[in-house]
């Protein structure tokens, strides 16, 4: 879980959140597409992650930092690269569901 605190001492859990600017647009993401049994490996939140951040952010991988944290490990700050190799997996995933879908859309017609 996640908790949030804001400066009168409300206290939030979350399994899912977003800060600062455009976090509701994100938000109202991750509550659409959290589902707990997908959450198995930090490869799949990782990609959850950088998918709800390219709903509001336009230039791709190129401004998205991500950092995870886990109980009783260090932060660990992802390289550029690590971001990116996210982002053309996510952008090659959205690619095939593209073909596949016209290639169904295609076979109704």
């Amino acid at each position: 879980n996640l908790y949030q605190t804001d400066p009168s001492g409300t206290y939030h859990a979350w399994k899912a959140n977003a800060i600062g600017r455009s976090a509701k647009s994100v938000r109202e993401f991750l509550e659409k597409n959290y589902k707990e049994p997908d959450m198995e490996t930090d490869d799949l939140v990782l990609k959850l992650a950088v998918r709800a951040l390219l709903e509001v952010v336009q230039s791709g991988g190129k401004n998205i930092e991500l950092a995870t944290m886990k109980r009783g490990e260090a932060m660990k700050i992802l390289d550029p690269e690590e971001v990116e190799k996210i982002v053309s997996a996510l952008e090659k995933e959205k690619e095939e569901a593209e073909k596949k879908k016209k290639a169904a859309a295609g076979t109704t017609s």
